[in-house]
């Protein structure tokens, strides 16, 4: 269960949510850090509020097709054009 949204955001309570969520979920992230988080965690109401949401963005982002390979296959190999069309 998520806690009571806070009356005011602050910007610096979402950019270390932000960078909490990424830092945990690398393959790198130590005892420490888990260690650190915590103690980040417990310094604020606010934090745990704003690393949920951060947690509902990175599970959202999990949805997202991946259309990295498209991309690169459009930008290497451009649509052959059409008899009759303007070239831009």
């Amino acid at each position: 269960m998520k806690p009571p949204p806070p009356a005011q955001p602050s910007d610096t309570a979402i950019t270390e949510a932000a960078t909490w969520c990424l830092r945990l979920h690398d393959d790198e992230c130590t005892a420490q850090d888990h260690a650190a988080f915590e103690h980040w965690l417990q310094a604020d109401p606010l934090h745990a509020f704003e690393y949920a949401k951060m947690l509902e963005i990175w599970a959202l982002s999990d949805q997202l097709p991946n259309h990295l390979a498209s991309a690169k296959k459009l930008l290497t190999h451009p649509a052959p054009r059409k008899e009759g069309t303007l070239d831009s």
